[in-house]
């Protein structure tokens, strides 16, 4: 019996440490000092720190033009922001990049200005 109970405390003690957060799959963009997250029709802003830099980053090698978005799978948490601040309800915090991939090249939703 005693070793059930510290196999349990272990492993919530190792949950507790793994948790980053909630996972997320959507499009991503980073244009112009703001980044995008989108999945279905909900959009959120992105926290802008070095995992949003590091998502950006790795989304170049997707992209044919900056503004391109990409499909992401992330793990992270959604922040409300704050009353005073302009932007969407909430914020997506990205705690660790589950992966990054071009938009499905037959989606045909996407609208380019000035082309």
């Amino acid at each position: 019996m005693k070793k059930v109970v510290i196999l349990l405390l272990f492993i919530a003690f190792v949950s507790c440490k793994t948790d980053q957060g909630q996972s997320y799959t959507g499009d991503f963009v980073y244009y112009a000092e703001a980044a995008v997250f989108q999945s279905g029709n909900d959009i959120h802003g992105v926290v802008l720190d070095d995992k949003a830099d590091e998502v950006a980053k790795q989304a170049k090698a997707f992209q044919k033009d900056p503004t391109d978005m990409v499909k992401i799978e992330v793990l992270g948490e959604l922040i409300p922001k704050a009353e005073n601040e302009e932007g969407w309800p909430f914020k997506l915090k990205i705690n660790k990049i589950v992966s990054i991939k071009a938009l499905d090249p037959n989606k045909n939703d996407i609208i380019k200005l000035g082309k």
